[in-house]
């Protein structure tokens, strides 16, 4: 079935703000003599981080219960700040740039289905020069329920005008990959480092190593 759109996730998908994420909260652990394994780490990729998050794993609640005081506002100040640091020395993942090119070219839709809040999305998409790439954009602010629920990619199809079995979703987490099979999308799956030893999600339809590993035109065809 010919291919209409293609949504991408963010996070670990177009910029890797994952390893950026995790890199900023073990140098807080370092310093204080800590474990922060990737194990644990595993269990925040992909997922919606917010107050009150159910099955996430919260650095700042684990040194907690570790430390039996909590990280001082100036510490978690510092951390946020080294965080973005990393963030804004990124560049975008292997292939990003030329796929939203050529899919541009050849008029295929383009969107974002982020299960981070839409301020994080807009400001790096538009620090790395890929926010005009897209024409729908929707996070975890637009819709009730987050990844691995369907509902973010249901509306970033909506919004694209494409029925979900015409969209193919391009995600690194099996949270995210969950909630496009779930919305009837097909999935392209690309691990970076964290994900790579998760186990994806059955009904993926194809896994790569990096958007580079096949051009455009290649890509499609497996659809």
């Amino acid at each position: 079935m010919a291919v209409e759109a293609i949504i991408f996730d963010f996070d670990g998908t177009i910029i890797d703000t994952e390893l950026a994420d995790f890199q900023a909260w073990k140098a807080v652990f370092d310093r204080h003599g800590l474990p922060l394994t990737l194990d644990l780490w595993r269990q925040r990729v992909g997922k919606a981080v917010h107050n009150g998050a159910q099955g996430v794993f919260l650095p700042e609640r684990y040194f907690e219960q570790l430390k039996g005081y909590p990280l001082s506002a100036d510490e978690l100040r510092a951390q946020a700040e080294h965080y973005l640091r990393l963030c804004e020395n990124l560049d975008v993942l292997a292939g990003v740039r030329e796929l939203l090119e050529a899919a541009r070219a050849a008029r295929v839709g383009l969107g974002l289905a982020s299960n981070s809040d839409r301020a994080w999305v807009e400001h790096w998409a538009r620090w790395h020069g890929v926010w005009e790439c897209f024409k729908c954009v929707v996070t975890r602010d637009d819709v009730e329920n987050a990844k691995p629920a369907p509902d973010i990619y249901l509306k970033a199809a909506a919004c694209l005008g494409v029925p979900p079995e015409r969209c193919v979703a391009i995600e690194d987490s099996p949270t995210g990959m969950q909630a496009a099979l779930a919305a009837g999308i097909r999935c392209i799956a690309v691990p970076n480092w964290l994900t790579m030893h998760l186990e994806l999600p059955e009904g993926v339809a194809l896994a790569l190593s990096s958007l580079a590993e096949l051009p455009f035109e290649a890509l499609m065809a497996r659809f």
